[in-house]
Formats: structure tokens, C-alpha cells, sequence
């Protein structure tokens, strides 16, 4: 919810310390509290880390919406499409809306410019009205297995939004590395906002998005049992973040998940049915996420691969 919190003006930028929509998709990451990076290897990649589309071998169709509050939905909407050797590519659409919720902007000095809090460094803000806001990301990736042991990546990104009468838009990238040394290892490597993301508003205001990196090892210990480990920081200064989680097949059509992001907890379930003897499926996978800026809450991603 861009609007809620955080926004500056051209006189005197700050930045933002979360991504656009300040949320995550896809099941399955989620679950593994989303300690992902290196993992990504499956339709939601694009999200993720681009990288990991190369590692697709059929086309996908993917799609969640769920309800976070009473008045909050989102949905995702990701189609991936292989193309052998020349990589894949991938569109995706997601969305944040929120039903009447208090509309802000900056507190400004006697130059115009926002007043900063001083234990957080963010622009204090006051409320202007009430209103609806939507916010929405639209995505083009693409992944290319450029060795055995290297998938390269990257994503461009269109933000747009609507907060009461305004609208804004802003555009920014996405760059991401997968290596596999091998004995079950995979590291990632992740670039967020690269360079100067921008949104600007109808109304003159604008939030620079900070860039943000992300590392992350994953391992497949056992044939049905993989664990990774994320951490994730700022560019401009060192405020790491750790995230961790695992999964275990117990089934053909089974899988458990659990992971914690930050000190909260994750877990979850996936499904999977084949469809048709062409390697084809049907997926679902549920995901628990406690606390943060929704409490409790659920997220379900159904898969179709063709």
C-alpha cells in the first residue's frame, strides 16, 4: 500500500525501504517463509528470482486471489512460457486493493520539504481523507540457462496506482543469478529496483524505491527433502533480514512445508495431480503466514501446466 506508507516530493526524496505493493505471492515460497531465492524453480519464479524461469520445461498458467482484511484483496495472475533453448518468457499482473482506508502524504517544513522521523528516517505523514487505493505491478521476465552450472535472469516492471482521485505510475528491473555447483546445491542471487525506481503521482508527490539484494543457498539434502536459507538488506545500508524454511514430500502428491521470515512463522501444504500422460498437471499450494502487517493470514495458488 504505497500510499498508506510512505511518499515524498521532488524537493526533498526519501526512500522507500519495501517493495511497491509491500507483499509477496506464490504459495509455495511463501510457506517456506520465503527463503526462495536460490529455490525458484517452479511457475512463480518470475516473482522471485527471475533466474529460475530457465529451469521451466512446459508452459504455465498461475493464479491466486485471497482476501487479507475485510476490506483488503490481492490477486496474481503469472503465464510462463519455454521456449528451448532460447530461454523462457514470462507476463505476469498482480493487484492490491483496499476498500475506503485513510489517504496520506508527507508533513512538510517551511521549504516544502517532508519531515523525516528520526528513529525510522521515513516521511511523517498525515491523513488527508478516506478513500479506495489499488495498486498494481504488471511484469515481463526472462530466464536463460546460459551454462549447466548459470541461470541468468531479469524482470521489467510497470507500477500503477490509484488513491482516492490521483494516479500514478512509475517503472523499474529486476536482475537475478542461479548457480549450480552441484551435490544437490543451488545459490541465488538477487538484484531488487535496480538503479532508481521511481513513482510518481498526479498530485507532484513521488516514492524512490531503495534497491535491495538478496542471497540465498538452498539444498537438496534427501530425494524429497530440500532446505534453503535467504537473507535480504538494503544496498544503501546494512539491515539484514533472515528467512528460512524447507519442504518434504511425503507423497508422490504430498508436500509439507514450514519456514519463519523474521521471526514469523510460515507453513503450508501442496498438492499436485497429473493431467494426461504428457508430464502435464494441476496444482494447489496453500501457505500460513502469522503476524506482520495483516496478522494471520492464508494464500492458495492453483498451477496448470500444459
Amino acid at each position: 500500500m504505497l500510499v498508506l506508507i510512505q511518499a515524498t516530493i521532488i524537493g526533498g526524496p526519501a526512500w522507500a525501504d519495501d517493495g511497491f505493493l509491500g507483499l509477496s505471492f506464490g504459495g509455495r515460497a511463501l510457506a517456506m517463509g520465503g527463503a526462495y531465492t536460490a529455490v525458484a524453480d517452479g511457475p512463480d519464479a518470475g516473482l522471485w528470482n527471475p533466474a529460475g524461469l530457465a529451469r521451466l520445461d512446459r508452459p504455465t498458467l498461475s493464479g491466486s486471489q485471497n482476501h487479507l482484511t475485510f476490506t483488503e484483496n490481492t490477486f496474481a495472475l503469472t503465464l510462463n512460457q519455454p521456449a528451448g533453448r532460447w530461454g523462457t518468457l514470462s507476463v505476469s499482473a498482480l493487484e492490491l486493493n483496499v476498500a475506503n482506508t485513510a489517504l496520506t502524504r508527507p508533513v512538510l517544513d517551511a521549504n516544502g520539504n517532508p519531515v523525516l522521523d528520526p528513529s525510522t528516517g521515513q516521511p511523517l505523514l498525515e491523513v488527508t481523507g478516506y478513500g479506495d487505493e489499488t495498486d498494481g505491478e504488471f511484469l515481463l521476465g526472462y530466464g536463460l540457462r546460459t551454462a549447466d552450472w548459470l541461470d541468468a535472469g531479469a524482470t521489467v516492471k510497470l507500477l500503477v496506482g490509484r488513491a482516492g482521485r490521483i494516479m500514478g505510475n512509475g517503472v523499474g528491473a529486476d536482475g537475478g543469478i542461479i548457480l549450480v555447483p552441484g551435490r544437490g546445491v543451488r545459490v541465488g542471487l538477487l538484484a531488487e529496483d535496480l538503479g532508481r525506481t521511481t513513482f510518481r503521482w498526479g498530485d507532484g508527490l513521488r516514492t524512490l524505491m531503495e534497491p535491495r539484494g538478496r542471497a540465498g543457498v538452498a539444498w537438496q539434502a534427501l530425494e524429497a527433502m530440500m532446505v534453503s536459507v535467504d537473507v535480504r538488506s538494503p544496498f544503501g545500508r546494512f539491515k539484514a533480514v533472515l528467512a528460512a524454511g524447507g519442504e518434504y514430500r511425503i507423497a508422490e502428491s504430498l508436500v509439507l512445508r514450514a519456514g519463519m521470515d523474521d521471526f514469523r512463522a510460515t507453513g503450508g501444504v501442496g498438492f499436485r495431480m497429473p493431467l494426461g500422460t504428457e508430464g502435464g498437471y494441476a496444482s494447489a499450494d496453500y501457505a500460513f503466514v502469522t503476524g506482520g502487517s495483516y496478522e494471520d493470514h492464508n494464500r492458495l495458488t492453483l498451477t496448470v501446466a500444459f
